[in-house]
């Protein structure tokens, strides 16, 4: 089958007047050595078919990206999972990698001491106890694990003693937040398929999905609820899912979750990608409660009202008009909705608009983000993608693996880049691998080795990386800069993406612009503060007034 994107990319480069955005696969000379694996090639069970996720995070502090990586399991260990006896961990459950600043990365898993005995799902970092090192949570088919960072370039899991749940759960994405403007940064874990809700061993039960035999699932499957834990500020958590107001009655099938200010309140609130229903948007009331308001916003369904498959988030501001938008990823015969912000808190289903329907009809998407690659000042959209049933290709219209799609974004018109690479992508993140001022991404096959996409686009636009400091982690940060009489407006979040987690740092590209007038940062405790004549193509440091 000849893929459909296949013509409009290539018309898209010959009468493009820009110069093409160009990444390449340097995973292998870069010593990304990792073997993806999620179960069967066949796909028997839904539990093969989700992938895993990635992180790009500086856990050594030394200027320099790492990434660490999160493999899956075999149906046999997740017999042993489910019976409690999978307590050695998996000498390929989990990879770090740490950047050289050559090109090169070293593996460090075993000196670190991360080690994952479990079916591996998300890959999040964050300071959660506020010593100034950045911890990791890897979420899990299992008991979900965190590891703290202990300054030495090693860690120490300590999920028990942090209070997290240790029964074994399907957790899938995972955000972190202060949602409660404490000081202390909360984590909310998304929950998809109870790991019981199935027996998973032969034979395997079979479903029809347009005349092809496949697995079953999710629906008419029990979710696993998600959970919201409260930092309590001396390196524990209390489960505050109930308290909070964010339990699920009836759980649903949830993949991704982030923490973001929606209606422009000041406050934090929780966005949630649910698979097969709608999603949800849980707006914070500021007195440690949220109520649900996904419909009555405009981001539980797509512009028909229908429900969706939505597995990973996007957010930033892709038009430009100051205010955030977002877009989920979905299975394919069905279109990414890109959700545009009208007034604060309230969205528009404008995808048709956008010119996003027909390029990402055919796909099935799972992670995703908006960067501007090409550093013009306008968000590009990156989708990574693959199917879920090996047998998709008999349909005629779609096709197992796919390529992964770079979106060009021309002043809020998307126009689709296939990249060269195929295959059935599921978790990926993005990030400055190099400090170089152009974006790249590290992509994740449901098995496999790993892509690392450098950024090899050639321009003369400027850039500009803003890292934000303060104690506890400043998440939640929002920045806007001018030059040249425009700005640009983001906010420094934890958990957008699939399973995975993107470069902590803010990136702007300024076009032809090679000055910026003025940065301003609003601090999670609403402090605002100014930097003026910021000299561009460059990484500039803000550390908060007064702060640790």
């Amino acid at each position: 089958m000849k893929w459909t994107l296949a013509a409009g990319a290539a018309l898209w480069l010959m009468t493009a007047a820009e110069p093409p955005i160009r990444l390449v696969d340097t995973a292998k000379e870069a010593g990304l050595r990792a073997e993806m694996r999620c179960g069967g090639a066949e796909k028997k069970w839904i539990v093969e078919a989700n992938g895993s996720g990635c992180a790009a995070l500086d856990y050594d502090q030394d200027g320099w990206l790492d990434l660490l990586i999160v493999n899956g399991a075999t149906m046999e260990r997740l017999q042993h999972i489910l019976a409690g006896s999978a307590q050695k961990a998996l000498k390929d459950g989990v990879y770090l990698f740490r950047n050289q600043g050559d090109g090169r990365f070293e593996d460090t898993t075993a000196k670190s001491g991360l080690r994952n005995p479990y079916w591996g799902t998300g890959a999040n970092a964050a300071d959660f106890d506020n010593d100034g090192w950045t911890d990791i949570l890897i979420t899990n088919i299992g008991v979900d694990l965190l590891f703290r960072n202990n300054g030495d370039g090693t860690f120490v899991e300590m999920g028990a003693k942090a209070a997290l749940a240790q029964e074994t759960h399907w957790h899938t994405g995972s955000a972190f937040g202060d949602y409660d403007q404490d000081g202390d940064l909360d984590v909310y874990v998304a929950g998809y398929v109870h790991p019981r809700a199935l027996q998973w061993s032969e034979p395997a039960p079979v479903c029809d999905y347009r005349g092809l035999k496949v697995f079953c699932g999710p629906l008419d499957l029990r979710g696993e609820p998600d959970i919201l834990y409260r930092n309590n500020g001396d390196g524990t958590f209390t489960d505050g899912t109930r308290q909070a107001g964010v339990f699920e009655e009836t759980p649903r099938y949830g993949f991704s979750a982030v923490f973001e200010d929606f209606n422009q309140d000041g406050s934090p609130d929780i966005f949630v990608a649910n698979d097969s229903g709608a999603n949800y948007l849980y707006l914070n009331t500021g007195n440690g409660r949220f109520e649900e308001a996904a419909l009555v916003r405009g981001l539980a369904f797509n512009h028909d009202g229908k429900s969706m498959a939505n597995m990973g988030i996007a957010l930033g501001d892709y038009d430009n008009d100051g205010d955030l938008d977002a877009l989920t990823t979905t299975f394919s015969e069905d279109y990414s909705p890109l959700f545009a912000q009208q007034t604060p808190g309230f969205f528009e289903e404008v995808s048709a608009r956008a010119g996003l329907v027909l390029p990402t009809l055919p796909l099935l998407e799972w992670a995703c983000g908006f960067v501007d690659f090409d550093n013009d000042g306008h968000r590009d959209l990156w989708l990574a993608n693959g199917h879920v049933y090996p047998t998709a290709g008999r349909l005629g219209t779609t096709t197992y693996e796919q390529p992964l799609v770079l979106l060009r974004n021309s002043g809020g018109q998307f126009r689709p880049l296939e990249l060269e690479h195929k295959g059935s992508f599921r978790g990926g993140c993005s990030g400055d691998f190099n400090n170089d001022g152009r974006v790249e991404l590290a992509v994740l096959p449901i098995a496999g080795a790993p892509l690392l996409m450098m950024n090899r686009s050639q321009n003369g636009n400027h850039w500009l990386g803003i890292t934000l400091r303060s104690r506890p982690e400043p998440l939640g940060a929002k920045v806007r800069i001018e030059f040249c009489g425009k700005s640009r407006f983001d906010t420094l979040r934890n958990g957008d993406g699939y399973l995975s987690r993107n470069d902590p740092r803010l990136h702007f590209g300024l076009g032809n612009c090679a000055v910026v007038d003025r940065v301003a940062v609003t601090w999670p405790n609403g402090q605002r503060q100014e930097v003026r004549g910021v000299k561009v193509d460059r990484y500039l440091e803000i550390q908060q007034p007064n702060a640790k």
